[in-house]
């Protein structure tokens, strides 16, 4: 997978939240998408994700154009808002298996790997639950068994770091990321911690104002936070 995307606007009524902004993401990459309240991040996810229609600009998958209405590149890709879009009234194994097939994915291909997953996150002791009956945090880890059936090449992921998960399920959430780009993939999450982001991905994307005011590897990122006392403040607002 290899995504692309040049001059992004969109608007809402008087308010610009994404302003011309490109960036071009190689293959195999982990991308922490990072800016302040309303810097535009969570309208680029959804942008990407064909939720929203740009107002203006060009989105490419494999230097082809992407289209909403193209069921096949958006099976390509999973959306992972901030709160994860499940069937609430479906119990948790039927939502694995109901978005693996709209995804084309097969269960039994991963069973072993879901296997373990399950077990790890507590999750399987919860399969005939409804989604709707989980906490936030229970929610969050049944979407990553979903997501380690699905395996996009595509993983858009909003604030995963403040879903709610503990620290079992942040650390599920890391390897399966990893594991996804390392296989090709691009995962583009999305948070407000500096930090965080630099120790977790490989590229970091500073949104500001709508537009991308810095794109730097992770190893630039935590030396410019370590140069300066302001260091994040500094990588907040695309100061090198």
């Amino acid at each position: 997978m290899h995504i692309e995307f040049n001059d992004l606007s969109k608007r809402f009524g008087d308010t610009t939240a994404l302003d011309q902004a490109s960036l071009n993401v190689p293959p195999g990459s982990i991308v922490a998408v990072i800016g302040e309240n309303g810097a535009g991040k969570s309208t680029l996810l959804a942008l990407l994700a064909g939720v929203l229609a740009a107002d203006g600009g060009l989105i490419r998958f494999d230097g082809l154009p992407f289209s909403r209405e193209n069921l096949e590149q958006r099976r390509r890709l999973l959306f992972t808002p901030d709160v994860p879009l499940m069937f609430m009234e479906r119990s948790v194994a039927s939502n694995i298996a109901t978005l693996a097939f709209l995804h084309d994915a097969k269960v039994e291909d991963h069973e072993a790997e879901l296997t373990r997953m399950l077990d790890e996150t507590g999750i399987a002791a919860l399969l005939k639950r409804s989604a709707g009956s989980l906490s936030r945090g229970q929610l969050w880890k049944a979407f990553l068994a979903c997501a380690c059936v699905i395996r996009p090449e595509l993983w858009l992921v909003d604030e995963p770091f403040a879903s709610g998960m503990d620290v079992i399920g942040m650390g599920v959430f890391r390897r399966l990321a990893r594991k996804l780009a390392d296989a090709g993939g691009i995962i583009v999450y999305t948070t407000q911690m500096v930090d965080l982001a630099a120790d977790f991905s490989d590229h970091v994307c500073v949104l500001r104002n709508g537009r991308v005011v810095l794109w730097e590897t992770s190893a630039k990122v935590r030396e410019m936070i370590a140069a300066a006392p302001e260091g994040q403040e500094n990588v907040l607002r695309g100061l090198r």
